[in-house]
């Protein structure tokens, strides 16, 4: 049968995808796609628009599930395989298996390291290892509707260890030193580059967006009751916004770690900077903190996204004041250095850096933490207290901005955070740190070319841009956006785009007219692009998804002002 699956624009471009669309979910216990359980449809678009190889198991038959980079580990076994039963798509190991995919389903998450599976390999059963984690998956009850799993076959490289031990044997004591420090530098790497957090984090999000959309949907009940009073009815309407920005907060640190967030870099001063940081921590962590700043004489310009920086420091701040609940001094300080030390497996790196202390007296943190505390929804504090994202997106920020972070446990207790950044040899941008103000005009005579594929998000658009004054007209993709221009370009005072949409996107549509029609305004509006977050330098005004009426009224004014 024929039909569209409910997942993002870049997902039918996979085979696993592919593979989906020729099941027959009608007559499948799953039902069709229009009716598959939200929380099912968020896990198989995760899976499906990740690298790494990755499956799960729904429901009480364990139906199995999976994307392009498991498709490999399945050797003669794919034929059939999407959305069968685990235990016939690996019958030959489900009795090695079953016990932990039956605990994880009772809620118990496990974990295995080179596990030795006698598997069928195109038709001869052969010696595999594989290390791999089974996780559970909540649903909006808290009942665990799914067996997530994190894979990778390790068959080679324990074969190729085990002959490097049999080399071991008759080499010098020196030269098998050097072998096994080879070895475990080369363990390390494969580690640092597994997203071992994987697990968790579906988890996290899962739970968190659950709980979220609750808020919303309870509320979107109770407003369709006509004998609601006012105060109440606004009170709703109020938790509808709150819950929508704790959402859009939670997805922008998501980004930030995972380091696909659009950065907005601007040339500025980080000593003149870091004077307005400081005051805004003292009003955070309060009268019982002494804040203590010591940033250079001279100016240190860098090229960064300050909003972004800022908030990483608030965030170490934060923590500062949380480790130490009955007062002390948290101390920043600034300093221009010329190489980032070795940090985890990368060597020291030379090069023009400033780095960023941020030191406290407080607990400390665990050992065995250290290590651990920048995973996503990693958290050390109580249940409410905190998500476990602020040190996350710290991390993703820094090495988004090609610097990099160490965090080491203080001797005379306490914590310090230093942030490595890259200086650059350009003139500071004095409008950024004194905007004027933009000239607005009217919007009654102003008519904007609005470029959007989603409906639901063109009708919003288009709405709201009515009720500001402006004229509206809208292209559902660029090519029509490109005829409506070809048509009558002097028409038209400005173009909002979207940047995800299929065939030309909103980047491509904003570099052409800027080669064609320079003088035309454009304003690009994304939630997550891959394009905006590799090509920070491509000069257009973003709008990030979601905005609110005024950033995008704003957005508009300061484009068409200019």
């Amino acid at each position: 049968m024929s039909f569209t699956l409910p997942l993002p624009t870049a997902a039918p471009d996979s085979q696993a995808h592919r593979l989906l669309c020729e099941v027959d979910w009608a007559a499948s216990p799953l039902g069709a796609p229009p009716h598959w359980p939200l929380v099912f449809r968020r896990l198989l678009t995760f899976i499906l628009e990740s690298p790494e190889p990755m499956w799960f198991a729904w429901g009480e038959q364990r139906r199995m599930f999976f994307n392009d980079a498991y498709l490999p580990l399945l050797g003669n076994k794919l034929e059939g395989a999407m959305g069968e039963r685990l235990e016939v798509v690996w019958r030959e190991v489900w009795a090695d298996v079953r016990a932990s995919v039956e605990g994880t389903f009772q809620g118990r998450a496990s974990r295995y390291v080179d596990l030795p599976l006698r598997m069928d390999r195109d038709g001869t059963l052969k010696d595999t290892y594989w290390t791999f984690s089974y996780s559970p998956v909540r649903g909006n009850e808290d009942e665990v509707v799914a067996l997530f799993c994190i894979v990778s076959e390790q068959t080679e490289r324990v074969l190729s260890e085990r002959e490097h031990q049999s080399h071991l044997s008759t080499m010098s004591e020196e030269a098998r030193e050097a072998q096994l420090q080879l070895l475990r530098a080369q363990e390390q790497l494969r580690q640092a580059q597994k997203l071992e957090a994987i697990g968790q984090l579906t988890g996290g999000v899962a739970h968190d967006f659950n709980n979220l959309l609750q808020v919303i949907t309870g509320s979107v009940d109770l407003l369709r009751r006509e004998d609601l009073p006012a105060d109440r009815r606004m009170r709703f309407v109020e938790s509808i916004a709150s819950a929508a920005q704790r959402a859009s907060k939670l997805t922008h640190q998501l980004l930030a770690f995972s380091r696909r967030q659009a950065l907005a870099p601007e040339v500025f001063d980080l000593t003149a900077s870091m004077g307005e940081v400081a005051d805004i921590v003292r009003t955070l962590v309060g009268s019982r903190v002494a804040v203590h700043l010591s940033v250079p004489n001279a100016p240190v310009p860098v090229l960064l996204d300050r909003n972004q920086l800022d908030t990483a420091l608030i965030n170490l701040a934060a923590n500062a004041r949380d480790a130490m609940p009955a007062g002390g001094e948290l101390s920043i300080k600034v300093a221009r250095v010329y190489r980032i030390p070795a940090l985890r497996t990368l060597a020291a790196r030379p090069g023009d850096y400033v780095a960023i202390s941020v030191a406290d007296r407080g607990s400390g943190i665990a050992e065995g933490d250290l290590e651990r505390i920048f995973e996503p929804f990693f958290t050390t504090k109580g249940v409410g207290e905190g998500t476990g994202l602020g040190l996350s997106q710290v991390f993703g920020f820094i090495k988004q901005s090609e610097g990099d972070i160490e965090v080491r446990r203080r001797r005379d207790g306490g914590t310090r955070f230093t942030l490595y950044l890259p200086c650059v040899d350009q003139a500071i941008d004095e409008r950024a740190i004194a905007e004027p103000p933009v000239a607005s005009r009217d919007a009654g005579d102003t008519r904007i070319l609005v470029v959007e594929d989603n409906a639901g998000v063109a009708e919003f658009v288009t709405s709201a841009l009515s009720e500001l004054g402006y004229v509206v007209v809208l292209a559902h993709n660029a090519d029509q956006a490109l005829a409506a221009l070809d048509e009558d370009v002097a028409r038209f005072d400005a173009v909002f785009s979207d940047v995800v949409m299929p065939g030309m996107s909103g980047l491509e549509l904003g570099r052409h007219l800027r080669e064609q029609r320079p003088g035309l305004p454009v304003i690009l509006a994304s939630g997550y692009s891959d394009m905006l977050a590799s090509d920070s330098a491509h000069g257009f005004e973003v709008l990030k998804k979601p905005y609110s009426l005024e950033q995008l009224s704003q957005a508009l004014r300061t484009a068409l002002g200019r």
